[in-house]
């Protein structure tokens, strides 16, 4: 019995041994697996609070840090170190031109307007319906559909975040909310926001206005109109947003009467051109009228300064003959007949004279043979010939 009992209490301190250095093996690595979690783990506290801080701001982007939900600073450029989250956050804002289309004024079928020939061969477009197709009314009540571009960018990255109801990220879309049962009711968001106040804009401006100036005459001045409107009320907000440009993409009349607005404009297009053909003809005909004009003042001005020279040139003759006359009058009387004998004799071709001779004979002599004209007879004699004509 004492060798079973020493046996078995051998045996037992052998198991005990055994026990004992599988346990002190079995701590020993767990003491290591732990050592080295806690080295992992202060390592990655390194990693956070040393390097998760660092962020760089890329153009066009503002990046606003908040710590425990208050604002702390505006970054625009280069990199910058804050508290991780949760003590900081880092909310980047884009600076960039951003745009938004707005076709809340156009049929819901786009394509009746924008591809005219498709849409005619399906036959005629049908009556607008209210709810469904978009539409405007002018100041003369008359529809006109439109689309609308808008740019902005965003000036006040604080104010955009704190007043504009952006996203999270605003630099993503906007919010999606839904109802109760799960039904799509629109998006909120700074985006939705601008889209309404441009929306309202062009209600109320083409309201003032009509239908013929907005679609001809006067559409430049029609996009002032509504782009004062628009960045008046969204600087009255005070949501950091400077409104860059406003653009009218389309302008249309409704479909249904898009032809007859066509004639009307081919119409007054042919009566401008009629208007400026006129005025072009108004002005060659005044301006050949002032040249005719100023051709006869100035034959006039001539014949007057001949007129008056001969004149003065005969006045001059006539009180030379004058005192001759006093002195001897018969000779002077004889001189001008002789004078004036001769000149009129000188045009006359065939001359014939016929001379009284006493005791009631008379003689005729006729010059059968004249001689040839000279060549400068001959050339007067043209002249009086073109001038008889």
């Amino acid at each position: 019995m004492r060798e079973l009992e020493t046996k078995d209490k051998a045996e037992r301190v052998a198991e005990g041994s055994v026990f004992s250095s599988g346990l002190d093996t079995l701590s020993k690595y767990l003491r290591a697996v732990f050592m080295l979690l806690v080295v992992v783990i202060a390592l990655l506290l390194i990693w956070f609070f040393t390097f998760s801080g660092f962020f760089t701001v890329k153009p066009d982007t503002a990046v606003i840090t908040l710590r425990f939900g208050k604002f702390q600073n505006i970054y625009t450029e280069s990199w910058h170190w804050v508290f991780p989250y949760p003590v900081s956050r880092i909310i980047k804002v884009p600076t960039n031109p951003q745009s938004i289309v707005s076709s809340s004024f156009m049929p819901a079928n786009k394509a009746l307007i924008t591809n005219r020939k498709a849409a005619m061969q399906n036959g005629s477009p049908e009556a607008l319906k209210p709810g469904v197709d978009g539409y405007l009314l002018t100041a003369d009540a008359c529809i006109i559909h439109t689309e609308w571009r808008m740019s902005y960018r965003i000036v006040a990255p604080k104010a955009y975040y704190e007043n504009c109801l952006t996203p999270e990220s605003p630099d993503k879309p906007d919010d999606s909310f839904r109802g109760p049962v799960g039904e799509d009711l629109g998006t909120r968001g700074p985006q939705t926001l601008l889209k309404a106040i441009l929306d309202d804009c062009v209600l109320r401006v083409t309201a003032r206005w009509k239908v013929n100036d907005i679609l001809y005459n006067k559409t430049a001045q029609y996009i002032d109109d509504v782009q004062a409107m628009v960045a008046k009320r969204v600087g009255d907000m005070n949501i950091g947003i400077n409104i860059v440009t406003v653009g009218l993409d389309i302008k249309s009349p409704p479909p249904q009467t898009i032809d007859a607005f066509d004639e009307v404009l081919q119409a007054q297009m042919d009566l401008d051109t009629a208007r400026k053909n006129a005025e072009a003809y108004a002005l060659e005909q005044n301006a050949l009228a002032q040249s005719e004009s100023a051709n006869i003042i100035a034959e006039a001005e001539t014949y007057k300064k001949r007129i008056v020279a001969e004149v003065e040139a005969d006045g001059i003759y006539f009180k030379s003959i004058l005192q001759e006359y006093k002195k001897s009058p018969s000779s002077v009387i004889a001189t001008l007949f002789t004078q004036v004998m001769a000149d009129s004799m000188s045009n006359v071709k065939d001359k014939f004279i016929l001379n009284s001779l006493g005791q009631g004979r008379q003689e005729l002599r006729l010059k059968l043979n004249p001689e040839p004209l000279t060549p400068e007879e001959k050339k007067e004699d043209n002249k009086d010939k073109e001038a008889g004509k």
